[in-house]
């Protein structure tokens, strides 16, 4: 199974179990692009390059991120929620931790 398999696996998984649609799924052997949530305007999108270490993770509300978090080779930010605009040095988290924090946001915003 590749990293691509794995992060297809991932995806699906995570959808089922949080109750997420899938509104778009891109990949290839090196890429991945999912998003994936409540609607078309409440959605976490997902951009992986296995090739260039990439991975954007980041909440979509009406057009605007609210949350994210990105990892450009072994450097990982985030986008904090208070204030998506900065870039915070961050640990390392699975695509699921960033789901479950994204969620409880839409949940402090009344949109869950």
């Amino acid at each position: 199974m590749t990293e691509i398999d794995k992060l297809l696996h991932t995806v699906k998984d995570i959808t089922s179990r949080y109750g997420l649609d899938i509104f778009y799924l891109d990949f290839t052997d090196i890429t991945l692009i999912s998003r994936f949530g409540l609607s078309p305007d409440i959605f976490i999108q997902i951009y992986v390059n296995i090739k260039k270490q990439k991975v954007n993770l980041a909440l979509i509300v009406s057009g605007n991120r609210l949350y994210g978090l990105d990892k450009e080779g072994d450097y990982y930010h985030e986008h904090p929620f208070k204030n998506p605009d900065f870039h915070i040095k961050a640990k390392p988290a699975q695509i699921e931790d960033f789901v479950v924090k994204s969620i409880e946001y839409l949940k402090e915003l009344g949109l869950i």
